[in-house]
Parts: C-alpha cells; sequence; structure tokens
C-alpha cells in the first residue's frame, strides 16, 4: 500500500494499525512510522527510492523552459523563479528581444500577492472571516534579479537571485482572542543557476520551437527567521511561518518546458511549465506548531493531532504549468496580448525522497491574462491570474492523525483531520528586460 498518496477514508482504516501506542520519540514520525509498518509497508518505502529516481528521469527528459511564474498562493508556498520566455529570434510575437550568441539578458520582476481565502480541501471557510474574523492574511513581494547569457542561439544559461520581503498577520492568542499582531521576514531567496537549449535550429524553425531547462536550486535563502510572537505566557522569539520563510533550506534540481507555435498570422499557442525536485526530507527549522510552551523543541502535542507530525519544516517538491494564446496587437510597437490557464502548487509527496514534517500541500487553478510590450532591446511584460480554483489537500501529517484517531478512537471526535491554508485571490507580475 502506497503511505503517500492521497487516501480515501477505508484505506485510513486500513492503516490504523500502524499508529496504534506509536513511541513518543522526536526522531521524526517516519522513523517510528517505517519501524511499526508491515513487511510490505517496509518493501515499498525501499523500493520508492528507486521508482522516485525514475520519475524524476521521466521529468528531466520531458520537461523545461523559462519563464516568469510568479509562483506563489499564500499558505500555500510554491518558490520559483526565472526568466521571461525569449524566442530565439525576436519573432513578431516578441519584438527585437530574441537572444543571439554573445547577447546578455537582464532582467528584474516583481510580484506582489494578498492572502487571506482560508479552503480546506476546496471548500472556503467563511467563517474565519465573516464570523470569527481570525483568518490569517499574508502580504508578499518578491523581487528577482536576473541575468542570462546566450553562448549560441540555441544554448544559453541564466542566473536569477530572488529578494522576498513577507508579512504574515493573525490573531493572538489572547484569553479574549481580541487583537492582531504580525510578523516579517525579508532577505534573499534561493538562487537558481538553470541552462536551456532549444531543440531546434531557430534559424531553420522561426514558427515554433521547444526550450528545455535544467537548473539547481541553491538555499542561499533563510529558512529560520525569527520574530517575536505574543502568548498566554508572554512574548517569544521563534521562528516565523514557513509560509512568508525566504528560503526552503535544501538543495534542488529544476527541470522546465517552454514551447510556442505560430498557429494564425500574429497568433501563438504556447505552453510554460516547471517541476522543482527537492530531494531532501526536512531542513531542521522547528515548526513550533506541536508546542504550547515557551521552550523550544518541547512537544504537548498529542498523536491525534497533525501538529504532533510537525515538529519539523519539510522541504516540498513544487509545480508549476502555463499555456494559451498570445496575439500580436500592434506590431509596430511590438504589442502583444495573451491569455492563459494556470495551475501552481505543491504536493502532498515528493517525487524523490521522504515527505515528513509541515508542509501546506494544495494548488490554486486560474485565468492569466497578460500584456507585453517589446521596443527594441527592452520588453515589458504585466501579468495578473485570478483564480478560479482553490485546494488544500490533505497532508501526511492530516492522514497520520487521522489513522491514529482511527486506531485510537475517542467519542466525538471526528477522525477526518485536514488542515486548512489561504489563497491569494489574484497575483500582480511585473518584469523589464534589456539585451546588451
Amino acid at each position: 500500500m502506497n503511505l503517500r498518496r492521497r487516501r480515501s477514508a477505508p484505506e485510513i482504516r486500513q492503516l490504523a494499525p500502524l499508529f496504534r501506542d506509536p513511541p513518543r520519540s522526536r526522531n521524526g514520525p517516519a522513523a517510528w512510522r517505517y519501524l511499526y509498518a508491515t513487511p510490505m509497508n517496509r518493501l515499498h518505502t525501499t523500493l520508492r527510492a528507486v521508482a522516485g529516481l525514475t520519475g524524476g528521469l521521466s521529468v528531466v527528459l520531458f520537461a523545461t523552459g523559462s519563464f516568469d511564474p510568479a509562483m506563489a498562493q499564500g499558505c500555500v508556498v510554491v518558490r520559483g523563479s526565472s526568466s521571461c520566455m525569449i524566442h530565439p529570434h525576436g519573432s513578431a510575437m516578441s519584438g527585437d528581444s530574441g537572444l543571439m550568441a554573445g547577447n546578455w539578458l537582464a532582467s528584474v520582476s516583481h510580484r506582489y500577492l494578498h492572502s487571506h481565502r482560508h479552503f480546506v480541501g476546496d471548500e472556503e471557510q467563511t467563517q474565519r472571516q465573516l464570523v470569527q474574523a481570525n483568518e490569517v492574511i499574508n502580504h508578499s513581494q518578491f523581487i528577482d534579479l536576473g541575468i542570462q547569457y546566450a553562448f549560441t542561439p540555441r544554448l544559453s544559461a541564466a542566473f536569477t537571485l530572488p529578494l522576498v520581503f513577507s508579512d504574515r498577520s493573525q490573531k493572538a492568542p489572547t484569553n479574549h482572542n481580541s487583537y492582531r499582531y504580525e510578523t516579517h521576514a525579508s532577505g534573499i531567496g534561493d538562487a537558481r543557476l538553470t541552462g536551456y537549449v532549444w531543440l531546434w535550429d531557430p534559424a531553420k524553425m522561426p514558427k515554433g520551437n521547444i526550450q528545455l531547462g535544467l537548473g539547481l536550486k541553491m538555499p542561499t535563502g533563510a529558512d529560520d527567521v525569527t520574530d517575536t510572537f505574543p502568548t498566554l505566557g508572554g512574548p517569544i522569539v521563534r521562528n516565523v511561518d514557513q509560509s512568508i520563510q525566504p528560503g526552503d533550506g535544501g538543495w534542488g534540481v529544476g527541470v522546465e518546458l517552454n514551447a510556442y507555435r505560430e498557429i494564425l498570422p500574429r497568433t501563438e499557442a504556447f505552453l510554460q511549465a516547471s517541476y522543482l525536485i527537492n530531494p531532501e526530507n526536512q531542513n531542521g527549522t522547528l515548526t513550533w506548531r506541536d508546542n504550547t510552551t515557551a521552550v523550544p523543541g518541547t512537544v504537548t502535542a498529542l498523536p491525534s493531532a497533525a501538529s504532533y507530525y510537525e515538529h519539523l519544516q519539510s522541504i516540498p517538491d513544487q509545480y508549476f504549468a502555463r499555456g494559451g494564446l498570445n496575439f500580436l496587437l500592434v506590431p509596430s510597437w511590438g504589442l502583444s496580448v495573451s491569455l492563459a490557464g494556470r495551475i501552481e502548487g505543491v504536493p502532498v509527496e515528493d517525487i524523490i525522497g521522504d515527505s515528513d514534517g509541515f508542509r501546506r500541500p494544495g494548488f490554486a487553478v486560474a485565468i492569466d491574462p497578460g500584456i507585453q510590450l517589446a521596443r527594441g532591446r527592452f520588453t515589458f511584460n504585466i501579468n495578473v491570474p485570478f483564480a478560479l480554483y482553490r485546494n488544500r489537500e490533505r497532508s501526511l501529517a492530516d492522514e497520520q492523525a487521522s489513522a491514529y484517531r482511527v486506531a485510537n478512537p475517542v467519542a466525538g471526535q471526528s477522525t477526518d483531520v485536514h488542515g486548512d491554508a489561504a489563497f491569494a485571490d489574484y497575483v500582480v507580475t511585473t518584469s523589464i528586460s534589456v539585451r546588451f
């Protein structure tokens, strides 16, 4: 039985024997889950690395590209950054912005989001705003500084350094739950170095091509930023929420896909996709979700709560895809408009390695209108994706807590544990690039 895919209620009941009387060791739930698993589950755990490696190689073979994903949705954190798609010869769709051998491309992009709408699964928790007034509100701004160099018209490399500025507003855990406080985090995010190649000679395929990319994500961003939190026992300093940490604390491999094809005069179809493989499990940063004291590392949560299994922050994979149409509206200005559908999110389980600790898996589907202005060496873009569907999926910690409750029933206690997450209604992305 696969311990990591999303499971139905009957399957959770089958897992219940694994969660009877678990040891209280805080070496991580993965250890005792393995020890208490059946031989078949142990075999699955052993073979999972092989399957994950195979899946990872498949992604490398079939995905890649370069784009500006604006990858962030509030509490469901999708950190990401890369260059805007550049056509190989500055086609009609992209003005004169194509890269030739020896060209450099410098870019600056800015992304802003305001998230406050809570979802459990795909059901919005409107009472958090309308009745309880205790919704969590994230304000985040990301500035990506990028530089790209073309070795040939087909082959290039790009380096991106993100800057992150975030604050998080929530209700204080006082006796009256009557006032809001904010925590903040800012700094350098996780840098990326990516190589790109067009599959076909741009000179021979001016109306359509596919670009592949393979890159390294480096843990240059802090994953343990702290701030002061009010508690019933007084203010304490601890790590801020994972959703506003500048980095995730792990090394990763990014694979990307970029493709376009002219289907009508002045009209292109395009597809962009990215998957970030984070093979490391947890980053060692305490979440404090299982601790109501002022002593770091203390565990006060019970195994029936998801927070018991969320001692440390997880280092999750991330994914993104965007596809649609681009129309050259005013050729003399280099002005084009686009309309696309997009999906981005964090999976419940990673394709390589374990997925323990705290994460908020989920995804958002959006409609993504955009405008591009390309004049000479300069290109300006603005995109504003509007969310159409949001889903906070059940995490592994939720499933572990549910299985424990099934194995150790308590009268009146639900066996369905499912955490929530706040999503943004829209994200505003702007970028400017110059070729030299």
